[in-house]
């Protein structure tokens, strides 16, 4: 059974399935903003947690039945920027610039 996306976001493989990663909400971004303001300067270690809490609360938008141990599991060193740009994609830039790719290659095969 495919999975109903709700809310739409930035395809992504990850750990081997595609996954649409949808914006933050603004109630989950009020509540972190602080955190998220100072992810640069955090330590390594707050940047991973911080990382899995944004993907796993983006996540759950789509996929409700999402654990945050299965997202950490998702996740490693090589993707974690990756998410995370794609959880803070607020212009939805990066999300255009797929659907627009993905047109295109439509376009190209039809």
């Amino acid at each position: 059974m495919k999975q109903v996306v709700k809310v739409a976001g930035v395809t992504m493989n990850l750990n081997g399935q595609e996954y649409v990663v949808p914006p933050l909400s603004l109630g989950v971004l009020d509540q972190i903003k602080d955190r998220i303001g100072n992810f640069d300067k955090a330590p390594f270690a707050e940047q991973v947690e911080l990382t899995i809490s944004v993907a796993h609360a983006a996540l759950k938008r789509n996929y409700p039945d999402l654990t945050r141990e299965e997202v950490g599991d998702m996740l490693d060193v090589a993707n974690m920027m990756e998410v995370f740009g794609a959880v803070m994609d607020v212009s939805g830039l990066k999300r255009k610039e797929q659907e627009a790719a993905q047109a295109g290659e439509a376009a190209a095969a039809g």
